[in-house]
């Protein structure tokens, strides 16, 4: 995906986070950057707040979705949403990764996955992490 004009849609709403305010692990720019693995600088894993909140609303985007999670996408009311490139990176450079990539003919990251290791630390919160995306409504976030 390398244009806004190919975010997917999707029929969910992003709920809001915990005392962000102004920032969120699903960025709110309707003119994303759009990525190639390479472009991707940050280094270390990333075992912050931050990027915890990034995996559960990753993993919950996932569940809800059943199926691979669009890099861009836009929400019910044609907003443009898309995946902080940082946690992204941070995730590829645990190891084993705990993201998987899909790139487009170009090499530009189309959608991701979280890994089974990734997965498995919140399956006891699946449901919850499912539920609220699925139930988020406009204006949450």
């Amino acid at each position: 995906m390398r244009f806004v004009t190919d975010a997917a849609d999707i029929p969910y709403f992003i709920p809001p986070m915990k005392n962000a305010r102004s920032h969120h692990v699903i960025s709110r720019g309707q003119s994303p950057n759009f990525y190639r693995l390479e472009d991707l600088h940050d280094s270390g894993t990333g075992h912050t707040p931050w990027v915890a909140a990034f995996e559960r609303m990753f993993v919950g985007l996932f569940l809800a979705l059943d199926a691979p999670v669009p890099y861009a996408f836009r929400t019910p009311d044609g907003r443009v949403r898309s995946l902080d490139a940082g946690c992204m990176k941070w995730l590829s450079n645990r190891s084993p990764a705990e993201i998987e990539f899909t790139l487009d003919a170009e090499g530009f990251i189309d959608t991701v996955v979280p890994s089974a290791n990734l997965l498995a630390r919140y399956e006891q919160d699946r449901l919850v992490l499912r539920d609220r995306i699925i139930k988020a409504t406009p204006g949450d976030d």
